[in-house]
Formats: structure tokens, sequence, C-alpha cells
């Protein structure tokens, strides 16, 4: 009867819908052209087994993870990404010493033929010793059944059981961090005005608690929309058309096609952050809502625009201007008025997310501190805290 547990558990992670997550992880960006150049680089060592010892010893080759990352090719031939930690459990009699389990944490399937459909998917889910799993399915099976990998018992060394391969199924470890390609760290334009290329980037979309995906967006000059949706549901893509309004510019209209259906979107992107778009979708007549946040941006407030720095506080692209007695600093460097909106014109076009930090002195007059945001706002800053001079947060 125990063993039947783990399926039941399976079989409700595929189901479930992911947690709501306005970051892509790197995990998640091990698919496509990356994962299937893995088995054959010179980083990755095929395993036909691996104890927990080894395991555990794996070195990282996530930044973001502290489990191990493994890549299998099933006997269908298919290509899967892991995420394993071994664990110990208590034994369901209360007494005796713990059972050595593994945990998959997180695991997707890929179709060979194509990799942009995912077969399966599941998170947290235990292999005790004995235990096959077919990763085609994303379920335990019996022996004989379709397995690709099992949990199985070695003796009673330190090391404890072993995850080997079944049949024609392989498996890879890597012995240095995956080779990512750099983030397309490209970000909305600043200031509440919205452009039509604005709508572009990835969104994590969700609609009516039915239906949720990967959503990719592409803006030509004109407005027109391209891109493609990746259902949650069964991880197939689908492509993705439309068109910014001309009328209204932070709304937007897009269709994504089914092979015998389709959804029609009308959205408002956020004027605030340009982090999420809101909306309606139509499908078969009926209306229903949707949301989509942008991976990686943001969709709540983080503070005014001008406004006191919270003690601690610290935020990426800051650039620290002090004023004291119509003289000016940037970042300790004494500047003249010009010099200091030349500086910060450079530092935006390095990084369009430089924000100012503005320190006064307490008997600093009114005047320097209207003076001090005209230099700045000349150098195209809208972002300005504030902080006393003679405090470092």
């Amino acid at each position: 009867m125990i063993r039947y547990r783990p399926v039941v558990l399976a079989s409700l992670v595929l189901l479930a819908a992911p947690a709501l997550s306005t970051r892509g992880d790197d995990f998640d960006r091990i698919e496509g052209k990356v994962l299937a150049a893995i088995p054959t680089s010179q980083d990755a060592k095929e395993q036909a087994s691996l104890t927990i010892g080894e395991i555990d010893a794996l070195p990282s080759a996530l930044r973001d993870a502290r489990s191990t990352l493994l890549i299998a090719r099933t006997g269908q031939g298919n290509l899967a990404r892991l995420l394993v930690s071994p664990a110990l459990r208590k034994p369901a009699t209360g007494s005796g010493p713990p059972i050595s389990v593994l945990t998959l944490e997180r695991f997707d399937t890929f179709e060979s033929g194509n990799l942009s459909t995912r077969l399966a998917r599941g998170k947290e889910i235990l292999l005790f010793v004995g235990f096959d799993f077919d990763l085609d399915s994303g379920q335990v099976v019996p022996e004989g059944q379709g397995g690709d990998l099992r949990f199985e018992a070695v003796g009673q060394g330190k090391e404890g059981p072993r995850l080997v391969t079944i049949g024609e199924a392989k498996l890879y470890s890597l012995n240095k961090p995956v080779a990512l390609a750099a983030v397309d760290r490209t970000r909305p334009s600043l200031g509440r005005n919205v452009l039509t290329s604005d709508f572009a980037g990835r969104f994590r979309l969700f609609a009516n608690g039915q239906w949720s995906g990967l959503l990719d967006l592409k803006v030509d000059p004109a407005g027109l929309v391209s891109g493609q949706f990746r259902s949650d549901l069964n991880g197939t893509s689908y492509p993705v058309n439309g068109q910014v309004a001309a009328d209204v510019p932070h709304k937007v209209s897009f269709t994504i096609t089914y092979p015998r259906t389709r959804q029609d979107f009308e959205g408002l992107l956020w004027t605030e952050g340009k982090g999420a778009i809101a909306g309606s979708l139509t499908m078969l007549d009926r209306v229903f809502g949707f949301f989509a946040v942008r991976e990686g941006g943001a969709f709540a407030p983080e503070g005014e625009d001008i406004g006191p720095l919270a003690k601690g506080e610290s935020k990426p692209g800051r650039k620290t201007v002090t004023v004291h007695k119509g003289q000016y600093t940037l970042d300790g460097k004494a500047q003249t008025d010009q010099e200091l909106t030349d500086s910060l014109k450079q530092a935006v076009a390095a990084d369009p997310a430089t924000w100012i930090l503005l320190q006064v002195p307490a008997d600093e007059p009114f005047s320097a501190l209207q003076t001090a945001f005209e230099v700045i706002g000349a150098a195209g800053l809208s972002t300005v805290r504030l902080a006393p001079a003679d405090t470092q947060p």
C-alpha cells in the first residue's frame, strides 16, 4: 500500500498550478538549445549510477539552487532536467533509524523533436528505495513498466542507496555551473509614458484560475505583436499575434491560437513600473479576467519618486549626490552643476535604472535643494530619494 502513495503525489503535482513567481530562475532557463547541448558538453559526465554520497558531493551547477542538477535522456529519447536532493525520513512505525529517500524537488521532461513542448513536470516527489520513476509520464511505476530511473539499495555503506538508470535511459551530472546566456536586461522605458516596445518581454500569464503559462511577446516599431504562449497545463507552445492600440498607448490586443479554438485578450499595461498587464479574454463568446506579470519586473510599489530613504534601504543603480552650500559631489567626487548633469547623463546611458540618493545637510536652504533637483532633472532623472548628508545608509 505504501508503494502507491508517491504515485498519487506525482499526479497531484502534475495537475497543480504553479506558484506565482515574478522572476524566472536559472532552472527554468535550462531549456531549448541550452538543454539539448548539455549531454554532449565537455562539462557533462554520463553516470550509470550515483550514490547518495556522490550526489551530495557534486558541485553546484546553478547559482540560485543548492540542490543537485541532473540531466536525463529517457528511454524514449526525450530530455529532462531534474533538481534532486537526498533526505532522511522517519520510519512509519515511529521507531528505528531514519530511512534514506531521494527528493525530486523539481523536474521537467521535454519532447525530443520539439523542446518547446513539455511532456511532464512535477515537484517534491519522494523516491523510496525500490521505486522506479518514469520521466516521460512523470509517474512512479512498477518495475518493468517503463521506468527511466530507479532508487535502489547498495548495502549499508555510509554513502547509502543510489540512483541508477534503467534500459536505454541516460543520466548526466555537471562538473561546473551551466553556461547560460546573459539575461536580456532590456528594461521598459522610464517614466509613465508607454512606448510600443514596453510590451515586449516574457510574462507569467494567469487567467480565471484555469489557464497559466509563459507568454513571450515581441513588438515591432509599428506595434505589431508576435510571440508564443507555453501552457502550464500541457507544456505545448502556441502562436501569439496582436496589435498595440494606436489611440491608447498602454492598451494591447492579442490572440493565442489553439488547434480547435482561440483566446482573444485585451489588456492594459500598468504605466507605473510597466511590470504587469491586466484585462479580459474572450473564448467561445465567454469573457474572463487575466493578468500577466513581467518576468523580473516590479508589480508592487517600491516607494515614492521623491521621499526619505528608509534606514538600511538600498537598490541597484544608486548614485549618491551630496549638496552643501551650492557645491556638489557625486559618489564622493566634487562636481560643478554642468559636470554633475553630464556625469549623470552618462550614468543613465550605461544603466537606465539609475536613481539618485540626494544627501542634504539639515541647515541647507530650500533654494539649494530646488536647484539640485533642477541640475539632476536636466540629466533626465526623476527618481530621487533624500537622506541627511551626515548619515550613511
